[in-house]
């Protein structure tokens, strides 16, 4: 019987490519995040499981950086699923400034509100009218 060939790998010296490096806070592909200088933190393409993270580093940072307050500008998200709104409403919740919350959500898509009025969150997170909804004529 012929012993078999030794095909283990040195770990400590063997890389198989360059190491995968980390989602930049507020960057990825199918999402950007950007916080203003006044505490507007204006995201834009999709918030799914895949971005979740990057959105609740960006929010941490920015309610660090804004002890006052922070508004969440939505009205560019085009995909929010269950992940992203838990970022949201996990925010929310961990940052009570006297009873008063320090993230206030401003402008939302039409797909967030739809996502808003199926949860039941519309009402929790006050969100206002979605961008591009026409009010009733005067």
């Amino acid at each position: 019987m012929q012993p078999l060939s030794d095909h283990s790998i040195d770990l400590g010296t063997h890389t198989a490519g360059p190491a995968p490096r980390p989602v930049p806070t507020g960057s990825h592909p199918s999402m950007t995040v950007e916080v203003t200088p006044g505490g507007t933190v204006v995201v834009s393409g999709e918030i799914d499981s895949a971005t979740a993270s990057a959105l609740r580093r960006t929010l941490r940072l920015a309610l660090l950086a804004h002890p006052a307050g922070v508004t969440l500008d939505l009205s560019a998200v085009t995909f929010c699923d269950c992940a992203g709104l838990r970022v949201v409403l996990t925010a929310r919740h961990q940052h009570l400034d006297g009873g008063r919350h320090a993230l206030t959500l401003g402008p939302v898509s039409p797909r967030v509100m739809r996502l808003l009025e199926l949860t039941g969150t519309r009402e929790v997170l006050g969100a206002p009218e979605p961008v591009g909804k026409k009010g009733p004529s005067q």
